[in-house]
């Protein structure tokens, strides 16, 4: 009967909220009317004494209700619980139509939440991979990641003989001083070529010259290259054009020539003022040592005039390099380290044998002179301020001479200029000499020589073959 009761009382709340209206409205006291309800309610929630043996016992495998705990913010199919046959929490993930339950071997809540979070993506991946697009995640290369890999090609370059070995650390020396600061970050297949055009604005507008600036472009172009052919990228961007005129050096006429031959002699170990060495200046100690007019460096201007050498064979002539050769012609054969992939012997004029003789007696007389001492200025050691010394020199005698500029084109002079000389003075004054000769005794091409080398020449200056007649 209480049974019945309880029943009756639970299915129907609704009926329990009209009794006490019509307790209230009847004129009963309206605290009659609650105390009976409250009774009434009690009676629903009470439990019958035989109800445990008509209700069959929960198996100890099924979840404790109050422990079943949802994953925020994944779907609602998954949750831990915990059982009464272990003391481990659970996780529960209803996927493709079946339940997957896991034991998480921790009695930890916050560890089982981590836990059940990794059962859901492993399970997922597991169910759906068939489903899934997977995606290469492609680490792109930045431009200075490549830098090291082209150096190594050029190295093997160099090993062939396709390469200048001396061009290697000019190529770096842009790459570290100008480009990698610009471009260095960025990845490759991300360089367009409105960065490109930024990166030679950028130079030009430090005042470099056209030249300079196609360089650095072409030390750029070959890393492109190196990426394009190890298929990093698929396209070469578009490069900017630069417009590159020549502007040769220029020569010394015969006058200015003797003029700096005489100045030179004149003001040994005067000191060069200090507007000629500031841009150039090294260190204290090679100013010291070489702040000065040299004595050796009349002979040096003689020497590069009758010898077609550049001034890098120069720097590393040393006197084992050459010989002297008398017989019905008195010269010099310098056998010189290979240099722009050139590797044959020079020859000189007679009057660089009087040079080489008068200089290396007086070596000899101070030490030197040996066959692996150096030729100019033996005991500089570090080979690099070889010419940075001689250009502090040679700039400030052009200025006692008042030739700083080339009266042809303005072009400042340098050393360099000495071999244009002594191939411009062959042209003018030795004989019918031709430009295949003197190209492959200078190491260079007939090309070179007509668009650098006889840039200051005027068919007035061979008007001597112009009016000739043949005998």
């Amino acid at each position: 009967m209480l049974d019945r009761s309880r029943a009756c009382v639970a299915a129907q709340p609704t009926q329990l909220d009209q009794v006490s209206y019509k307790f209230s409205v009847s004129g009963c006291p309206y605290h009659v009317a609650e105390t009976t309800l409250a009774a009434m309610q009690d009676v629903a929630r009470q439990q019958a004494a035989n109800d445990t043996h008509y209700l069959p016992a929960r198996h100890r495998t099924l979840p404790i209700v109050a422990s079943i705990t949802p994953i925020a913010n994944y779907p609602s199919k998954l949750r831990i619980f915990q059982t009464n046959a272990s003391r481990y929490w659970q996780v529960r993930c209803f996927l493709k139509g079946r339940t997957y339950t896991q034991s998480l071997k921790t009695t930890n809540k916050q560890v089982a939440i981590s836990a059940a979070k990794q059962f859901f993506h492993t399970k997922t991946a597991e169910l759906y991979a068939d489903r899934l697009e997977v995606r290469e995640v492609k680490k792109k290369n930045k431009f200075a990641d490549l830098v090291p890999a082209v150096v190594q090609g050029l190295q093997a370059r160099v090993k062939r003989g396709e390469f200048a070995a001396a061009n290697i650390p000019i190529f770096l020396q842009r790459m570290h001083n100008s480009i990698l600061p610009h471009l260095g970050h960025m990845a490759i297949e991300d360089i367009s070529y409105r960065n490109l055009s930024d990166f030679m604005e950028q130079l030009s507008g430090r005042d470099l010259t056209a030249t300079t600036v196609h360089q650095h472009m072409v030390a750029i172009r070959k890393v492109f290259a190196h990426a394009h052919g190890s298929g990093i990228i698929k396209t070469l961007p578009k490069f900017p054009v630069i417009k590159v005129s020549d502007k040769p050096r220029g020569s010394f006429s015969l006058g200015e020539y003797r003029d700096l031959v005489r100045l030179a002699r004149q003001r040994i170990g005067q000191p060069v003022p200090e507007h000629f060495t500031k841009k150039y200046r090294s260190s204290n100690a090679i100013l010291a040592q070489h702040g000065q007019i040299n004595a050796d460096l009349h002979w040096l201007i003689r020497f590069m005039v009758n010898g077609f050498m550049r001034p890098s064979d120069i720097k590393f002539l040393k006197h084992k390099h050459v010989t002297i050769v008398r017989g019905r012609h008195i010269y010099l054969r310098l056998n010189l380290p290979e240099t722009k992939k050139h590797d044959k012997p020079i020859v000189t004029l007679q009057p660089a044998v009087f040079v080489y003789e008068r200089l290396l007696a007086r070596q000899r007389a101070e030490g030197y002179g040996r066959p692996d001492d150096y030729v100019f200025l033996p005991q500089l050691q570090d080979r690099k301020w070889l010419l940075v010394a001689y250009g502090w020199q040679f700039m400030y005698l052009q200025s006692l001479a008042g030739i700083e500029g080339n009266a042809a084109n303005g072009q400042t002079r340098t050393i360099y200029s000495l071999r244009h000389t002594a191939m411009t003075f062959r042209l003018l004054y030795g004989g019918n000499i031709d430009l295949i000769t003197l190209a492959k005794n200078a190491r260079t091409s007939v090309e070179m020589i007509e668009r650098f080398y006889t840039s200051n020449l005027t068919a007035e200056m061979n008007i001597d073959l112009l009016q000739g007649r043949r005998q």
